[in-house]
């Protein structure tokens, strides 16, 4: 009996915050739409401003309950000293998690750039209730994958990419290379970025899957002149380091959000490193190799935190930093939220109007992003 109760104790360390933010969709969708309504008489700009203000406000809130509230320690490495620069970057990292993105937040809070960070997503996203849409009005770029990879979609992105660049858009562009989730227990996928490099004549890469070049090098060239750097993320989580009895090392599945939520990652190892822009090729096949070149290294950098080296595992490279994260730079945002809830559940229009923005919101944004957003 008290196993049971302390096991539903323990889900509930993530469903309810997962509930929390989830619930907030209506309230910040409707501030956003708002306002995109009122400011269409003002320059542009005006919009972006307030839109980056809401959108930092919401991720302060998940900040607040993936970092404040688990106490999980974010330990820092290499350049992380550009983080006080607030330059325009197109943010690169290795995937392996959804957490991935929350980790975006850990970086963009402690840089003070939280409503700049706007995502290159997979095009399925965009039919996400009431955030898909507003993925996309904020800045997001959602990309087809594979085949579907196609002149006209890159004259969409090339088109969002100089629209951002005439209007000077502060911007963290972020792109996951590698397109998909590196998932240690599934040996189809590896098999298939190991016979991808080497068709390519492109080293052979193990704990990380080898990139897909084509959008991140139209965000470098659509981006030129516009960003100053890419900031070269590499994530490692402390969750799926598992000791052998052996004293090996094996790779767990990375945590998920709800892991996360329910405590099992304390440490998020994170290692940036600053490359300026005109360092980076223009060529697209010599941008191929120079991209696989990055991953070759965020390969080894991970191959020694996984190692049975006592020297070298659990750590990236280079000198690690605690960097705490003050209360005060989420609770606001928190609490502020809280005060949102209160006349949506506490009246009954309040009520009528939440679910109906749930259900009759979400249906018009799909038939948005389907049919007008192209």
């Amino acid at each position: 009996m008290v196993l049971s109760v302390l096991v539903h104790l323990n889900s509930l360390k993530s469903a309810v915050p997962a509930a929390f933010m989830l619930g907030l969709a209506p309230q910040y969708f409707t501030g956003i739409v708002g306002w995109r309504a009122v400011s269409a008489v003002f320059p542009e700009r005006w919009f972006r401003v307030v839109d980056d203000r809401i959108w930092g406000t919401f991720q302060r809130v998940v900040e607040f309950f993936f970092e404040s509230l688990t106490g999980t320690e974010i330990i820092l490495y290499g350049d992380y000293d550009a983080l006080e620069a607030k330059e325009n970057v197109i943010y690169l990292c290795n995937h392996q998690s959804t957490m991935d993105w929350i980790v975006v937040d850990m970086m963009a809070i402690r840089a003070g750039c939280l409503g700049r960070c706007r995502f290159i997503l997979k095009d399925g996203l965009k039919y996400f209730p009431l955030f898909g849409y507003y993925f996309n009005l904020h800045g997001g770029i959602y990309v087809k994958r594979g085949r579907n990879f196609d002149e006209s979609n890159k004259q969409r992105i090339m088109r969002r990419l100089s629209n951002f660049r005439e209007k000077k858009l502060p911007i963290w562009m972020i792109v996951y290379p590698e397109g998909t989730r590196f998932k240690p227990k599934e040996p189809g996928l590896l098999l298939a970025s190991r016979q991808f490099a080497e068709n390519q004549g492109l080293p052979v890469l193990h704990q990380v899957l080898s990139p897909r070049y084509k959008a991140t090098y139209l965000m470098v060239q659509g981006l030129k002149g516009h960003a100053q750097a890419i900031y070269d993320v590499t994530i490692a989580y402390s969750g799926d380091l598992f000791r052998m009895p052996d004293g090996t090392i094996l790779r767990e599945t990375a945590p998920s959000m709800g892991d996360f939520l329910s405590g099992k990652c304390k440490q998020v190892h994170i290692h940036l490193r600053r490359i300026p822009m005109d360092g980076i090729p223009d060529d697209e096949n010599e941008f191929q190799r120079w991209l696989h070149g990055v991953f070759q290294d965020k390969d080894k950098m991970l191959l020694d935190f996984y190692s049975a080296s006592p020297e070298k595992q659990g750590r990236l490279h280079g000198e690690g930093h605690s960097s705490p994260l003050s209360i005060m730079s989420t609770l606001p945002a928190f609490l502020f939220s809280c005060g949102l809830m209160v006349p949506v559940f506490g009246t009954t229009l309040g009520r009528q109007y939440y679910w109906r923005t749930w259900i009759a919101g979400s249906l018009l944004c799909c038939f948005w992003m389907k049919f007008v957003t192209r």
